[in-house]
């Protein structure tokens, strides 16, 4: 399992705790590419990469903003919402 997989599957467990976070996630789905560069620039300006909280959630923003990944993180709640 490749790196990105693997906090794929951290952000849906995530999600599925905390509906703010899912939210999140559905407002990046909105963004264009320009868009999902611009909030991962003001991430990386705004959070420490020395900060283990501020590094997990840089890690996070650029994981989600990734073109793809945020559609596939809501394919896969949905997926599974639909399951249960």
């Amino acid at each position: 399992m490749n790196e990105n997989e693997k906090v794929i599957k951290e952000i849906i467990e995530a999600c599925s705790k905390n509906t703010h976070l899912f939210d999140i996630i559905k407002d990046i789905t909105k963004l264009d590419n320009d868009e999902r560069y611009k909030l991962r620039r003001k991430a990386s300006q705004i959070l420490s990469k020395n900060n283990g909280i501020d590094k997990e959630a840089l890690k996070f923003y650029y994981v989600v903003t990734e073109q793809g990944v945020a559609e596939e993180i809501l394919r896969r709640i949905q997926s599974s919402e639909i399951k249960t």
